[in-house]
């Protein structure tokens, strides 16, 4: 998820550039009408004059702002059909992908056309697009990150969806929707945590009876910007809230991968971690794992994942049809509840963690800001890893 892969903003586009110039060495999936292919979509792409014209798509916007979800579905539909197959690239995984395409064709009957990738790769892929000039998308699903790069590069039309409306409010940005959250939590396993000593706060994190009992995932930069921003608004200053993240660390030794940490809990090898992922402990309670993150008294940071519209997409009623589907809680949230993926959609969140997860408010992180200050994060980062105890 969201590592140390975006230290300035400044060479996106000369990388961009020189993917273009030199071509890349794509292992991405391609995937057209739900199956794989070889299709490539920049070969077949149509060129546009410039990447920010979006006039296309916000003539539809303009034309269904203020339709119910229904209305909005009638009027785009034999529209989006008539243009043909929709474009959508991805970070989701191949058997999800796969299966919400098929629910996608079932649904309306258009084939999606689908470029898998990293969320990284997907970034520099719609950027290399951009700068050759070629329209090839229609809708990404990426993480926030890296959408938030996209926005700022003027890649993405003004998210319009009416099923925004359910989303939690973490997930409201400008020109893009989360369609899926993963919650960061902390984590512990039943039989060396008691009841009696779960963590009340995220600063009860840092006292001595975790000591040599945590693991802290090495990777979580966002959850930490976002905590440590919250810290201040609650009148601590910049040192004193990285300090709390120190002496956390010195209760902690350091693991990499957010799985492989919450196996390590299961193995008795560590008893809690501060920075586990929610969707993964709901994964492996259907194991009798014996993990917890219930109740949380902590600060929950979202890392999201989500939906932004191509400013001159190629087919732009597919592309706010697709953008609907991947919002709606009759469509693609109820499908992420069934795999055990976090939903965007705030009522569905309450069904997907049962009554003790019901009402949670995620910090919303200013992820524009956090972006254009990384290196400063990363590098504060680096002094809590460095202050580890294990």
């Amino acid at each position: 998820m969201m590592k140390r892969k975006i230290r300035a903003l400044a060479g996106i586009l000369l990388l961009a550039l020189i993917l273009a110039a030199c071509g890349s060495g794509d292992t991405a999936d391609t995937t057209a009408a739900s199956e794989p292919s070889d299709a490539n979509p920049t070969t077949t792409a149509a060129p546009v004059e410039a990447m920010d014209d979006c006039s296309e798509v916000q003539a539809m916007i303009d034309a269904t702002a203020g339709m119910s979800a229904e209305d909005r579905t009638a009027y785009l539909l034999p529209l989006a059909d008539e243009a043909g197959p929709i474009s959508l690239y991805t970070e989701l995984n191949g058997r999800d992908t796969t299966a919400l395409a098929d629910i996608f064709d079932d649904t309306y009957g258009i084939d999606l056309q689908v470029y898998r990738a990293g969320s990284e790769d997907v970034r520099l892929r719609v950027l290399e697009e951009a700068s050759a000039g070629f329209r090839g998308l229609d809708l990404v699903e990426i993480e926030a990150l890296d959408m938030t790069i996209l926005d700022q590069e003027g890649v993405l039309a003004p998210a319009s969806s009416p099923h925004r409306a359910g989303l939690i409010e973490a997930g409201i940005f400008d020109n893009f929707s989360a369609d899926r959250v993963t919650y960061i939590v902390p984590v512990w396993n039943e039989s060396i945590i008691a009841e009696g000593d779960i963590p009340q706060s995220f600063e009860d994190l840092a006292d001595e009876r975790f000591a040599g009992l945590m693991a802290l995932e090495d990777s979580d930069i966002y959850w930490f910007a976002v905590i440590v921003n919250d810290l201040i608004a609650q009148g601590m200053t910049e040192d004193e809230a990285v300090g709390v993240f120190q002496a956390i660390a010195a209760n902690s030794s350091i693991t990499s991968g957010h799985t492989t940490t919450l196996e390590l809990l299961i193995a008795g090898e560590y008893g809690i971690t501060p920075n586990g992922y929610s969707h993964r402990v709901e994964q492996f309670k259907l194991e009798d794992a014996g993990l917890e993150w219930l109740p949380v008294n902590a600060p929950v940071v979202a890392e999201i994942t989500a939906v932004g519209v191509a400013c001159n997409a190629v087919n732009p009623a597919g592309a706010l049809l697709l953008e609907d589907f991947f919002l709606d809680p009759a469509t693609t949230q109820a499908f992420f509840v069934e795999v055990n993926r976090t939903p965007s959609n705030s009522d569905l969140q309450a069904v997907a963690f049962g009554p003790g997860g019901a009402g949670i408010e995620p910090l919303k992180g200013d992820v524009a800001a956090i972006v254009a200050d990384f290196e400063k994060w990363t590098d504060l980062w680096d002094s809590v890893i460095r202050s580890s105890g294990g």
